[in-house]
């Protein structure tokens, strides 16, 4: 099947009626992303629409059942993590709780809109070197990191993050930082992924987001791979945090902090995703299991536990795109970006540190500073960030 382009996508006014407005004419994409995002929103059965100021949001019923399928059942929520005193946060406001947003009706749940622009020319994720620090000399279409993994077996791992606005240097890159549990096996790599990220083509305000693959970035489409819930796969929960999910406090160099709690937890055969005080939805096991028929999967636990930041730039040049709030790792606290609490949650169900070692793509662009069982209630922790090429942290 030949990908939909831009001219096609128009012709089919029904189902564009369920896309934001069209920015720039994109190119095709390839894998077929946009045949699979469509015939997922041409099944949805959507109740109401709102908007915030961040998004355009239909919200789904569940009737018929089909929409999403049936519910699993949501992991206990876990005691709230001690705080510090001298590095206060506050916590976010999301778009839906925003004074005066309207929500969709008891029963429904929120999927945002997609335009047709960042949905044509989705930059699909890729897994970050193994080799902590590798540099990766090409430019355009590159991604890099400020990276770290863990072989170790898990039922998942936690980790609370800055919420800097990290510049990027045009809609099409992306800046994050973020959490992965994977399965690696001779059949190949599965992941579940989720952070905080500015991708302007996606969403034109920094969002929670969510990404998968079930054949090591292999391909992309439904219950294969891809981002929020453009395609198959996420099943949503809660009426308030989605992927893609907005909001109105945003940390600021110097000033105010903010930032946010989240975890994946392997639970009754399902990866539940946590945002700040509640599990919000989780992919489904089977759709792993079913891409190894039936073999090792992630499904049933995952091998390997990443922290890291990464940037994706599409000019020729080195980028100048930030990674966290701009400023080097060194910089600490109220200044650079951060992840802390890191901790992986092992197959008795136990919480243990997490202490593998960072690295970076180029140092002199984005690096970290890191303290493993620092024997504060941060846990172990890492300051990540930098400007780019030029050294100018962008607004």
């Amino acid at each position: 099947m030949s990908p939909i382009t831009l001219k096609s996508l128009l012709l089919l006014p029904v189902l564009t009626s369920l896309f934001s407005e069209t920015l720039s004419s994109p190119a095709p994409f390839p894998n077929q992303y946009v045949e699979h995002a469509l015939k997922k929103r041409q099944s949805l059965n959507i109740v109401a629409t709102t908007n915030t100021h961040a998004n355009t949001i239909d919200w789904i019923g569940w009737i018929p059942i089909g929409s999403q399928g049936k519910l699993a059942k949501a992991p206990p929520l876990s005691p709230a993590l001690p705080q510090d005193p001298t590095k206060m946060a506050g916590r976010p406001v999301a778009e839906l709780e925003m004074p005066g947003v309207q929500k969709g009706p008891a029963g429904t749940v929120p999927i945002p809109r997609l335009n047709t622009t960042y949905l044509a020319n989705v930059r699909q994720k890729q897994a970050p070197p193994k080799k902590s620090g590798v540099s990766k000399r090409q430019n355009s279409g590159s991604h890099w990191y400020v990276n770290s993994n863990m072989n170790v077996n898990n039922h998942g791992g936690n980790w609370v993050m800055s919420m800097f606005k990290a510049f990027v240097n045009n809609g099409a890159d992306f800046s994050l930082l973020q959490a992965a549990v994977a399965y690696q096996s001779s059949a190949g790599l599965q992941t579940a992924e989720a952070g905080w990220i500015n991708y302007r083509n996606q969403v034109s305000q920094p969002h929670i987001f969510t990404y998968f693959t079930t054949d090591g970035y292999t391909g992309s489409g439904t219950n294969i791979g891809g981002w929020n819930q453009d395609v198959g796969g996420w099943v949503q929960v809660d009426s308030t945090y989605f992927p893609g999910t907005g909001f109105s406090s945003i940390a600021t160099i110097g000033g105010a902090q903010y930032d946010m709690t989240m975890q994946w937890q392997l639970y009754q055969g399902n990866w539940w995703l946590l945002v700040i005080d509640r599990f919000i939805g989780y992919y489904p096991g089977t759709m792993f299991s079913a891409a190894t028929n039936g073999g090792a999967s992630l499904a049933q636990q995952s091998n390997l536990i990443a922290y890291y930041g990464e940037l994706a730039q599409s000019e020729g040049p080195v980028t100048t795109t930030d990674m966290g709030s701009g400023k080097f790792g060194e910089t600490g606290f109220g200044n650079s970006g951060y992840i802390h609490n890191m901790f992986y949650i092992d197959t008795n169900g136990n919480s243990q540190d997490y202490t593998a070692t960072f690295g970076d793509s180029d140092s002199s662009k984005w690096d970290h500073r890191a303290f493993t069982s620092s024997g504060t209630s941060w846990g172990s922790y890492v300051y990540l960030g930098g400007p780019g090429a030029g050294g100018v942290t962008g607004g």
